[in-house]
């Protein structure tokens, strides 16, 4: 999918009436209905530890960001494999299919919603077989087959079949131009980018829990009921298409006229607010951007995540990178 037909979905959803909350089934073969606690759907890593399936910094003793759900099976063949499929979760459009296990996702597929409340992407990742005839354009209704659960991924990454599992996201994409911030980054320099705007690096997540605990939720309340934790000013040469892509994200100010922009956000990396900032405005600091505040009870969790230096005191590495890519329609 490129960048002009992601826009065209998107532009569809914006147009459509939302008349109730979107409809959420749960992405595998598992009964929603029989889950009490997290460690009746969730794949832990080797570690053992039931949290390490979970979303958020939740690997390496707390030191490694994990943006989705890696969900267990409930099925096996005599070999071992696992056989339950995996159903899209909201009613969307492919956006995207991998056939290939050439990353860490192994096969997967993304979808995008443009007619939940804000159109968000999810994500199914390590499929064992994807479902014969699927593309990215089809539309499918929510609890549709996509694939079949499996442990696909590279070499280095290999996922033993004792812990196969769904890797399940949802989220929003930061830029359409991410390919250009690719190009540019030394860190990405000899590496080809074989999955375009979906590259992992160009999708931030939020917790799915907060939308598969129902069958139906209000998807724009979910992911702005995130809390801020810190913010930044921001000047660039051009808007954002991110402001364009998710505009029931900005809080106010006039876009037209805008000279830059107050940007909040989540603990973990997603832009969840963004306002409209006039020339001559105090917040506006010299240069690209800058951090404006944080919020003293994230500082922890941010310096952990790499939002923030080690010292709580600066941009980390995280933050710096998501600007670079949500600024990437200005270089």
């Amino acid at each position: 999918m490129t960048a002009g037909q992601l826009q065209g979905w998107l532009l569809l959803g914006l147009a459509a009436t939302v008349a109730r909350a979107t409809e959420v089934v749960w992405p595998t073969s598992m009964d929603r209905s029989q889950l009490r606690s997290p460690a009746d759907y969730l794949q832990p890593t080797e570690s053992r530890r039931i949290e390490s399936g979970a979303f958020g910094m939740v690997r390496d003793d707390g030191h490694r960001f994990h943006e989705g759900l890696d969900i267990r099976p409930v099925g096996r063949t005599k070999a071992g494999e696992p056989t339950d499929l995996v159903f899209s979760a909201m009613a969307g459009v492919v956006a995207y299919v991998n056939p290939r296990p050439n990353g860490t996702y192994g096969r997967y597929v993304v979808m995008l919603h443009p007619q939940a409340e804000i159109p968000v992407y999810t994500l199914y990742a390590h499929l064992a077989s994807l479902q014969p005839g699927i593309k990215a354009g089809q539309t499918l209704a929510a609890g549709k087959v996509l694939g079949v659960m499996g442990h696909s991924s590279t070499s280095e990454t290999a996922i033993p079949k004792e812990r196969a599992h769904l890797h399940f996201e949802v989220g929003l994409l930061l830029s359409e131009h991410f390919q250009a911030w690719y190009d540019s980054s030394e860190d990405n320099r000899g590496l080809p980018n074989h999955h375009g705007i979906f590259n992992g690096q160009n999708l931030i997540g939020f917790d799915p829990t907060l939308l598969l605990a129902r069958s139906s939720t209000d998807v724009l309340a979910t992911l702005r009921g995130q809390p801020v934790a810190l913010a930044i000013t921001l000047r660039p040469k051009r808007t954002p298409d991110f402001v364009t892509r998710y505009p029931a994200l900005r809080k106010g100010g006039d876009v037209a006229t805008a000279a830059g922009w107050y940007v909040e956000f989540s603990w973990q990396g997603m832009p969840i607010g963004w306002t409209a900032l006039p020339a001559g405005d105090p917040r506006l600091r010299p240069g690209l951007w800058s951090l404006y505040g944080v919020k003293e009870q994230f500082r922890p969790q941010l310096i952990q995540r790499r939002m923030l230096s080690a010292n709580g005191k600066a941009a980390g590495d995280t933050l710096i990178r998501q600007v670079e890519i949500l600024t990437a329609n200005s270089r």
